[in-house]
């Protein structure tokens, strides 16, 4: 069994990971496989393991960084001719590799075997795992998704003959739902990383175990002992994003029971933050400013969040792309989503189905139209008061959806 480096995973798997098994690391969108790849390596290369890293997707030199940033280089075991990359990068651009293994036709599946075959023989007789960076990627570049794995599976039995233990790393974007079932079956070993289950954040739960003789559904619900308030339901951070002017400042402010914002001539610069106690539940809401210069921190505020309201002007359909777009860049695209169709009883104001088919959302992602409490008192450059009623629908069903 190998060790994996993180205690309660290696718990899950009753030891560890078998050896020479085939592994998949299945993420959500918005959840990152690639640390566990590397806390997991590491701590191979630390037990006197081999590593051979193929990386599809980026520089290797990226993943150097990215490693070191976690305060894990690689830099000695690569001396020592432990660790090597299998370079599958250079070769998109018609670049010469300085690595130890890599190949140049990246576009030919036998090339690329019959190379990885070739740095699997020099490291023969040495306990190696092997790392696919980007199943995603094998998969979008190879043809048709189930040709590649049917490919893949011919070809598992060769690799795993040099002592391999193959380990893959894959996002499920919008694949077929066969091609994801295809996926799952396919590796011995399936690793679930999940955007709508982020509990380690989360110390308190509860549950009914029975109640009489009613079937009941087995939930963990998270709670939070509150003084003044007891017992309540504890969301602790739900984003709420959208694009710019498009309301969420006075979502927030009408939502919270206490809320601030760092703000200059009216318009949020850094950030919104409001705390909502609501039929039982206790939640921190936090804003995101909607100016494209804020988006290299759009990634920090959408860590650790269990839930997204997503702020939309109904009136500005040019706004619903970029409103996807920062779902993406706060890494929380697949969180239980709710939709706040703001200024929704104003001229030119879309109704709900023509966003939902605009901004080609699923059909489980609500779309709740709010507007204003009363327009005679709407106030230039200072927060909007949203109708409660409405403000109280987007919770609820964000709320209903969460726990």
């Amino acid at each position: 069994m190998l060790k994996t480096g993180i205690p309660k995973l290696d718990e899950l798997l009753r030891g560890g990971i078998q050896n020479n098994a085939s592994i998949l690391f299945y993420s959500t969108p918005g959840v990152e496989n690639l640390p566990f790849a590397y806390q997991f390596l590491y701590n191979r290369l630390e037990e006197g393991d081999h590593v051979l890293y193929f990386v599809n997707n980026k520089k290797p030199d990226t993943v150097r960084l990215m490693m070191k940033s976690y305060d894990w280089d690689i830099s000695e075991f690569e001396k020592n001719k432990q660790f090597a990359f299998f370079d599958a990068y250079s070769g998109l651009f018609g670049l010469k590799s300085n690595e130890r293994f890599s190949v140049g036709d990246v576009k030919s599946i036998e090339k690329v075997k019959e190379e990885l075959v070739k740095a699997l023989k020099e490291l023969k007789n040495k306990n190696t795992i092997l790392i696919f960076d980007s199943l995603s990627h094998i998969l979008d570049s190879g043809g048709d998704p189930s040709d590649v794995l049917y490919y893949l599976k011919k070809c598992m039995p060769e690799l795993q003959k040099f002592n391999t233990t193959p380990i893959f790393l894959f996002t499920a974007w919008a694949y077929d739902a066969i091609v994801l079932s295809q996926i799952r079956e396919f590796f011995d070993c399936v690793i679930d990383l999940k955007a709508i289950e982020r509990k380690v954040i989360l110390r308190n739960y509860f549950s009914v175990y029975k109640a009489g003789t009613k079937k009941l559904e087995k939930l963990d619900v998270p709670f939070k002992i509150i003084k003044p308030g007891g017992v309540k339901i504890y969301i602790p951070k739900v984003l709420v994003t959208g694009p710019y002017h498009a309301g969420k400042t006075s979502f927030i402010h009408s939502a919270s029971t206490t809320a601030v914002s760092v703000n200059r001539l009216g318009t949020t610069v850094a950030l919104d933050y409001g705390h909502v106690d609501f039929k039982g539940f206790a939640v921190d809401l936090w804003g995101t400013p909607g100016q494209e210069r804020f988006d290299p921190i759009l990634e920090l505020l959408g860590g650790e969040s269990l839930g997204v309201i997503v702020v939309v002007d109904s009136t500005d359909p040019k706004g619903f792309a970029r409103a996807k777009e920062m779902l993406e860049l706060t890494k929380t695209s697949g969180l239980p989503s709710v939709i706040a169709a703001n200024k929704s009883n104003l001229k030119g104001a879309l109704k709900p189905e023509e966003i939902k088919k605009k901004m080609n959302l699923p059909d489980e992602i609500p779309i709740i139209s709010v507007v204003a409490d009363d327009l005679k008192k709407v106030k230039h450059e200072e927060p909007c008061k949203l109708r409660q009623k409405d403000v109280e629908s987007v919770l609820s069903k964000l709320f209903e959806v969460v726990v």
